[in-house]
């Protein structure tokens, strides 16, 4: 088991700034008149601290916007307009015959997911320029009924499915119907379309859990976001994480923050790095009283 993870991605901690654990009391402690401990704490929440090794530049930038929860992502667990909204607000724009929420579905986490109709489509004004990737849950004719997870890197031209090389994202659309991405309805906007129709084969499209990550994403997350998905583990809900992991007495949801990041160049299989190493909190969620 990985020390710790925020929503399936390992987070690697150096061994000297492995995760401490300081508590913040809801209600006061105090000592009274007499001398009597007293005690008005209702419950108290943690803030985990920690740091990371020195790693390359890329990842140490990639991590530190996971950390703070950049992006959006969808959990389609209400109906009508309101289950199109990201979890940082967004609403979306619909074309076509669109189902959203419980009953509209069998959803892939939860009680309640998007289905698309042949020729439908959602669109949300992301704003996103430059790299990014997108991932989700689908099932349709591609997948023979399963449920699949696909990612999208279309800076890159890859996709992947259920953590594996899959074909050109600029195949996806011919080849599957799926469109999945950026600027393929309006530009710097991310959507989603069923376009089996385009295929030869019209039929619909099943979608949960979808993530909009506005950076480049290290190749050893990919199968990391797959194998937690397929555990029964939905990510985010944006900025928030599931954090899990050896470091941790239970999983928890939190909200991190990346804080000082030091450069530093080290030696890695022989070859000489320049990288960083950063510290990051992680704010646990409340607890029940």
């Amino acid at each position: 088991m990985a020390y710790l993870t925020l929503s399936g991605i390992e987070v690697r901690c150096s061994t000297s700034k492995g995760l401490a654990q300081k508590p913040t009391l809801r209600g006061p402690r105090v000592r009274s008149f007499s001398g009597w401990a007293q005690s008005g704490t209702r419950s108290r929440d943690f803030t985990w601290s920690g740091g990371t090794p020195p790693m390359p530049m890329a990842e140490a930038q990639a991590l530190r916007r996971l950390i703070d929860g950049d992006g959006h992502s969808w959990d389609f667990e209400a109906n009508g307009t309101d289950g199109l909204v990201s979890s940082k607000g967004l609403t979306g724009a619909v074309v076509g015959s669109v189902g959203v929420g419980p009953g509209s579905s069998t959803p892939r986490f939860g009680t309640g997911g998007l289905v698309l109709a042949a020729g439908a489509s959602v669109t949300w004004a992301t704003a996103t320029t430059g790299r990014y990737f997108v991932g989700a849950w689908m099932r349709g004719a591609f997948s023979a009924g399963a449920w699949a997870h696909v990612i999208v890197d279309a800076n890159g031209d890859q996709s992947w499915l259920n953590g594996e090389e899959w074909m050109a994202a600029g195949d996806l659309i011919a080849t599957t119907g799926i469109g999945l991405g950026v600027g393929l309805v309006t530009p710097s906007a991310l959507s989603v379309s069923n376009r089996t129709a385009d295929t030869g084969t019209p039929s619909v499209l099943n979608i949960d859990d979808l993530v909009l990550l506005p950076y480049e994403v290290p190749r050893a997350w990919i199968p990391q976001w797959y194998v937690w998905g397929a555990a029964g583990q939905p990510f985010g809900v944006l900025p928030y994480h599931t954090a899990a992991g050896a470091g941790l007495p239970a999983p928890c949801q939190v909200l991190g923050q990346a804080l000082d990041a030091q450069a530093v160049e080290y030696e890695e299989g022989g070859s000489r790095v320049q990288g960083q190493y950063m510290d990051f909190e992680l704010w646990q969620q409340p607890e029940a009283a």
